[in-house]
């Protein structure tokens, strides 16, 4: 009996190899979409624009009480443009870091102007796009 068992166990263990075999030979094409694409791209055109007017705002800042704000936010612009990049080679880091940077900026939108829910609107919009966007995308994703 126990004989048969250990054959049962390997037979189910070369099928389970094939079949990842297989899936290794003949990975998913990976379809990225129209509407995934243009938000990628102008994610990283945002954020390049938006970090480089946000470094000059910096040396400006003398009438602020908080400037360190300034650069958290060039942070989360940088960090935007990673998570593109991450997103377009499917790697799941891209959107773990887009969705920090996200929560970065609504912290950063209410310290500065303590609008309460317009600013995380704001700020978490552009989250909830991309994640409408990947919903069907996620199998895709690679670590």
């Amino acid at each position: 009996m126990a004989k048969s068992s250990k054959n049962t166990k390997s037979s189910k263990n070369t099928k389970s190899s094939k079949s990842y075999q297989k899936k290794m030979q003949n990975p998913p094409r990976k379809i990225r979409g129209t509407w995934l694409t243009i938000a990628l791209v102008v994610i990283v055109i945002h954020g390049l624009i938006a970090a480089v007017y946000y470094s000059v705002a910096k040396v400006d800042s003398a009438y602020m009480d908080r400037p360190w704000l300034i650069s958290l936010m060039v942070v989360h612009f940088l960090a935007n443009v990673a998570a593109a990049i991450g997103i377009w080679y499917w790697k799941k880091w891209g959107v773990y870091i887009y969705i920090g940077s996200t929560i970065l900026a609504v912290i950063v939108g209410l310290i500065t102007t303590g609008l309460g829910m317009y600013s995380v609107f704001y700020f978490a919009l552009p989250l909830v796009i991309v994640g409408w966007l990947l919903r069907t995308k996620w199998d895709y994703f690679e670590k």
